[in-house]
């Protein structure tokens, strides 16, 4: 019977094991606006396959002082939901790490009721500032 109980217990750690396949995969590049004194982030986000983004949005986690961020949350264009611009302002000093957590909603392109879920990835970027 215990036998019976650990075949029971693995095979429902493999299900939930395969359902946490990540919704959301998202990345960041930065460039900066020449003469503005700002960098620009565009966060990328993409849905699993069989999966839509539905709505969208930014939280800047985390940036060095010198690189303050326009906005501390950004959301997408509602027709755009797989692009986010994130501006900052630069400054002087050391750059350093941006991390930004990017969330949003996904549902089944089949349009099962009740099957959108929200999720969220953590990207970052590594800002070194231009040599004097």
């Amino acid at each position: 019977m215990r036998a019976a109980w650990v075949l029971v217990a693995a095979s429902a750690l493999a299900v939930a094991a395969e359902a946490e396949e990540p919704r959301l995969r998202a990345s960041m590049d930065c460039r900066s606006e020449p003469g503005s004194g700002r960098l620009l982030c565009t966060v990328a986000l993409a849905a699993s396959p069989g999966l839509a983004l539905g709505w969208s949005d930014a939280l800047v986690v985390s940036s060095p002082p010198s690189v303050q961020p326009l906005r501390a949350r950004v959301t997408s264009a509602s027709a755009e939901p797989q692009r986010i611009v994130v501006g900052f302002v630069l400054g002087s000093g050391p750059g350093g790490p941006i991390e930004v957590m990017a969330r949003a909603v996904t549902c089944p392109v089949a349009g099962r009721a009740g099957a959108c879920r929200p999720s969220s990835a953590r990207v970052a970027f590594q800002w070194d500032p231009p040599a004097a």
